[in-house]
């Protein structure tokens, strides 16, 4: 999928003297995930308008998804994603015409961690798999995370960071036409991870999690039935008490 995106990016912006761009500002969605994603490092990014083939700009779904690898995968990449429980995702795209090189961040959320750590094993395998693969890079103070580097050597050169932060997975990429990206995509990485919440669904809510055994809704039910319960118990007391008072009374009579 991301071998796809490299090309149609390269093509569609590297060849035209025309950059396409976006207002910065994007409508939100569910979980404010586009809240979430790091703003480029200076000002001379453009961000890149969502009809651009191959760029995940704003909103987008599993098919949204998908459809960047290829009508030919894209149900098999549709039914894993919701094997792993996606619920939707956000993606922006900038490019910096001077330094021919356009910034790439998407964030994919899942119902749980699970889900979002099989993106990353999935992803990492699939580009471990492409020709186009190059080298793994490395990077510093990220626990869960790989890098990579695509190139066919000639017309494109892409660095990507995926990382996972709670349910949700991450990438960071920089891709230009020439072999001058540095270490832009591991800066950029270090940005967008630190930006990123913890989680954007608690760790409770996960699909699996152990479900506290008295609940705030349970206690409420608990603290009825033991009301109610012990309402009876003292009624029982008391007319217990009154049966038995009555009692001594008449042999206190008859007496």
């Amino acid at each position: 999928m991301f071998r796809a995106a490299v090309k149609w990016i390269v093509a569609g912006c590297f060849t035209a003297a025309l950059l396409p761009a976006v207002p910065a500002s994007a409508s939100g969605q569910s979980l404010a995930l586009d809240s979430i994603l790091a703003p480029p490092p200076t000002s001379d990014y453009v961000e890149m308008l969502p009809t651009q083939q191959g760029v995940l700009e704003g909103p987008f779904d599993a098919a949204g998804y998908a459809a960047i690898g290829g009508q030919a995968a894209a149900a098999k990449t549709i039914n894993t994603l919701k094997d792993d429980g996606f619920i939707s995702g956000y993606g922006r795209a900038w490019v910096q015409q001077a330094q021919h090189r356009v910034m790439v961040e998407i964030v994919v959320a899942f119902s749980g961690g699970r889900g979002a750590q099989a993106w990353l094993t999935q992803s990492l395998q699939a580009d471990q798999a492409d020709p186009t693969y190059q080298h793994a890079l490395t990077l510093e103070g990220i626990d869960t995370y790989y890098g990579a580097r695509l190139s066919d050597l000639s017309r494109y050169f892409a660095d990507a960071f995926l990382f996972v932060k709670g349910n949700d997975g991450f990438l960071v990429s920089t891709i230009s036409d020439s072999d001058s990206l540095g270490d832009s995509a591991a800066m950029q990485t270090h940005v967008q991870y630190a930006k990123a919440p913890a989680y954007t669904i608690p760790p409770s809510g996960w699909p699996g999690a152990a479900r506290p055994w008295l609940s705030l809704e349970n206690l409420k039910q608990v603290a009825g039935g033991a009301t109610a319960a012990l309402v009876a118990t003292t009624a029982l007391a008391w007319l217990l008490v009154i049966v038995l008072s009555m009692r001594r009374r008449r042999r206190a009579v008859t007496g």
